[in-house]
């Protein structure tokens, strides 16, 4: 699993080797930073702050990814995507190992047993979100892991299924993914993003879809129910 991680980073990485170039292969992170009129933004993009006019109504203050295009003096962004809520959390630094696990055994009673001593001897706040969250996709039967991957924040949740079990993958810094597995092993890749799908294919020998994806879980509204 950590290979197949690696495998999206390499890709990922392509977009980051100069902040301010514009690359037009793959997604790139933008922030709306304000509205200035009528279908109009103004976008930060690294160092860049980028006026442009939106027919989608978009939320100030919050993250995209999107395609951009450069023909000359005049930038197109297209296909904006807003980043899942969550990306905006705190990281666990085993995160990585506990993946990994998770993968490997079958009966995940560790994974519930591990979050539930975890939550009740958070040393501090942010542990303590971290941790609740993670309790509270539990309740749900899905594993949610925040983590690091050479400086890069990432999500990874898991769906376990009687035939067919699912896995979401964001970074920071690049499109989400989803996995769809069964017993043999990769069964699809689905992402928002025809240029990722593109690049997909060239690391993996699975069916590759380009179709809107969500996060198996969020925290929107979620509560934490306590009975007994």
């Amino acid at each position: 699993m950590i290979s197949k991680i690696g495998k999206i980073q390499k890709i990922a990485n392509a977009q980051n080797v100069a902040p301010i170039a514009l690359n037009t292969s793959l997604p790139i992170s933008l922030k709306v930073s304000e509205k200035i009129g009528f279908n109009r933004y103004i976008l930060k993009f690294a160092n860049r702050n980028l006026n442009t006019k939106s027919a989608k109504q978009l939320d100030i203050g919050a993250n995209y990814w999107a395609e951009i295009e450069s023909n000359n003096e005049n930038i197109l962004i297209k296909n904006m995507f807003k980043k899942p809520e969550i990306l905006n959390f705190g990281i666990l630094p085993q995160g990585l190992n506990l993946i990994e696990r998770v993968i490997k055994e079958n009966d995940l009673a560790w994974f519930y047993e591990h979050i539930c001593d975890s939550l009740m001897n958070a040393k501090d706040k942010e542990s303590f979100k971290i941790y609740t969250d993670m309790f509270l996709a539990l309740q749900e039967k899905i594993v949610h892991i925040p983590f690091l991957y050479n400086e890069i924040y990432g999500i990874f949740q898991f769906k376990k299924g009687q035939k067919e079990s699912a896995f979401y993958l964001a970074f920071s810094n690049f499109a989400p993914i989803l996995f769809r597995l069964d017993e043999k092993g990769i069964v699809s890749i689905s992402t928002p993003f025809k240029k990722v799908a593109n690049l997909l294919n060239y690391e993996f020998s699975c069916k590759i879809e380009t179709c809107q994806i969500s996060p198996l879980w969020d925290k929107s509204g979620k509560i934490i129910d306590i009975k007994g």
